[in-house]
């Protein structure tokens, strides 16, 4: 086997899983950032429609909106692609032990395969939970709009906001699970224990 290349595999896979890790909770922690901070100050959009006098008990969401549905486009981007260099690496990692002595357990690997499908499964939901959100924020400043139709739209909007906290969150936490069982899935055997069995 080619040593230097399962350990390259290894190297990407760690570093890819770790900064979808880092991106991912470092942007929740930014978002409550910016919307504690614009609700602290009291922050005010300056242009129509949402600087209109019917939004100004919205005028600190409307800011740390804005601001945070461009954070999660751009994130959930760059997370999605950094589970899929974890997945290639992954797979790589794997087909190279195929057929090759190893130590570590099995089904360690399996948990990890597991939670890692579920990590990219559930944070591909999120990223269409999110393009819906971004669809229909604008709507929740509709000057035209009844009151009616606007409280329908923030309650909509409410449920979607909490359903892609949820599937956030465990995409998160699979990602941590197959991070975190990596020390015990199978590797290569060493090469000086292969010798001495040999």
């Amino acid at each position: 086997m080619p040593t230097h290349l399962f350990k390259a595999a290894n190297a990407l896979w760690t570093i890819a899983m770790g900064a979808f890790l880092g991106l991912t909770g470092g942007l929740v922690v930014a978002i409550i950032v910016i919307f504690r901070g614009a609700e602290d100050i009291a922050a005010s959009p300056g242009i129509a429609p949402y600087n209109d006098p019917m939004f100004t008990a919205f005028s600190h969401q409307a800011v740390a909106g804005y601001t945070g549905q461009m954070l999660f486009k751009i994130g959930g981007i760059a997370a999605l692609a950094l589970l899929g260099l974890a997945v290639l690496t992954l797979t790589i990692r794997t087909l190279l032990m195929i057929g090759r002595p190893g130590v570590g357990s099995r089904g360690a690997g399996l948990a990890r395969a597991v939670a890692l499908a579920g990590a990219v499964g559930f944070m591909a939901l999120g990223s269409a939970v999110t393009l819906k959100i971004n669809a229909s924020w604008p709507g929740l400043y509709d000057t035209a709009a009844s009151q009616q139709e606007m409280d329908t739209r923030r309650a909509d909007f409410d449920q979607l906001h909490r359903r892609s906290e949820r599937v956030v969150t465990i995409a998160w936490l699979c990602g941590l699970v197959a991070l975190g069982v990596s020390p015990w899935c199978r590797e290569p055997t060493p090469t000086n224990a292969t010798a001495i069995s040999q």
